[in-house]
């Protein structure tokens, strides 16, 4: 490691690398498995962030759109808002929870034979969740652009209604 990073041209003092020298310490199957969940756990909670953040944005920005140009009809006050924005919460704590146990469930074999994750369940965690995360998203995108072709619908129509009257 410290021979790498000379290699790289940057220097630092050897005594910054007294931990690569240090003995390991055993850890035990359960250890193990814990820190490769705290791990999982860890980058699932990064992802939802990271999508959740996303997503508020563009609903955010597609709310204001709507509200633009949808003048006829009522705006959101704060508390609907709030109760949108609580809604999203939950429906996001719930898909995370259902992507990790589907996951789990998958990926993971009820006993335990090894201490820590192999290979193959590592690889199958994270094809897990990227899948997981890919169709989420895909959803909220038909489901918006449903819901924005109805509205378009719904104020074609409304458009229409003065003329047959």
């Amino acid at each position: 490691m410290v021979h790498a990073i000379v290699r790289l041209g940057l220097r630092f003092p050897e005594s910054s690398f007294h931990f690569l020298k240090t003995k390991t310490m055993k850890l035990g199957p359960h250890q193990k498995i814990a820190i490769g969940w705290v791990i999982v756990v860890s980058l699932g909670i990064y992802s939802f962030a990271l999508s959740r953040k996303s997503i508020e944005s563009k609903r955010y920005e597609t709310m204001k759109a709507r509200q633009q140009n949808m003048a006829t009809l009522p705006q959101l006050d704060e508390e609907k808002l709030k109760l949108v924005q609580d809604l999203e919460i939950e429906m996001m704590s719930d898909m995370y929870n259902r992507m990790t146990s589907a996951c789990h469930r998958k990926c993971i074999p009820p006993k335990y034979i090894e201490p820590e994750l192999g290979k193959g369940e590592s690889i199958c965690l994270d094809r897990c969740v990227a899948k997981y995360l890919d169709v989420h998203e895909r959803i909220g995108k038909k489901l918006t652009q449903i819901s924005m072709q109805e509205d378009n619908f719904m104020k074609n129509k409304v458009a229409e209604q003065p003329k047959t009257s």
